[in-house]
């Protein structure tokens, strides 16, 4: 169950500061899309923006590693020049090994950053990274499979 169990927890992307990040000498954050930076299937917020823009003054790359097609994940980081990988297949760690390598990038200096613990929390922990775990962007906007993971994840929650 460990593997399942994120090394830190918070409400929302927005509350990893980068005195948080510094303190902890982050240079990548590996991250989920929809339900973590954006309710599922919609264009990030002010409030993501803002972040991204703290993010861009302390160094930090934000890489978007989504398991949505690709055209949602280029639809996304475009507009913000950030890279992003759709079909990531996580928690399959061979593409994102490869991603890591292209962007310069080691698990110690690395978090991944996700809503979900059987993909993106799992998948970090695979990977060797500090793994921190949001709750749901706007989750009445998630597809009914992942409405049905949640439960799962639930029982695993009540484990800890």
């Amino acid at each position: 169950m460990s593997y399942f169990k994120p090394d830190f927890l918070f409400e929302h992307f927005s509350d990893i500061t980068m005195t948080w990040l510094d303190n902890n000498r982050i240079t990548h954050i590996f991250s989920d899309l929809d339900s973590t930076l954006a309710a599922h299937n919609q264009q990030g917020s002010v409030q993501f923006e803002e972040w991204l823009d703290r993010l861009h003054q302390h160094n930090i790359q934000l890489v978007i590693l989504s398991n949505n097609s690709q055209g949602r994940v280029d639809k996304f980081t475009e507009p913000y020049g950030i890279k992003g990988y759709g079909m990531a297949n996580k928690p399959a760690i061979s593409k994102i090994k490869g991603i890591m390598k292209e962007v310069g990038a080691v698990p110690e200096t690395s978090i991944f950053l996700g809503d979900q613990l059987f993909t993106d929390v799992w998948c970090g922990k695979r990977l060797g990274m500090k793994t921190v775990l949001v709750h749901p962007v706007e989750p009445e906007h998630e597809p009914w499979n992942v409405s049905i993971k949640r439960k799962f994840e639930t029982l695993i929650r009540n484990r800890w």
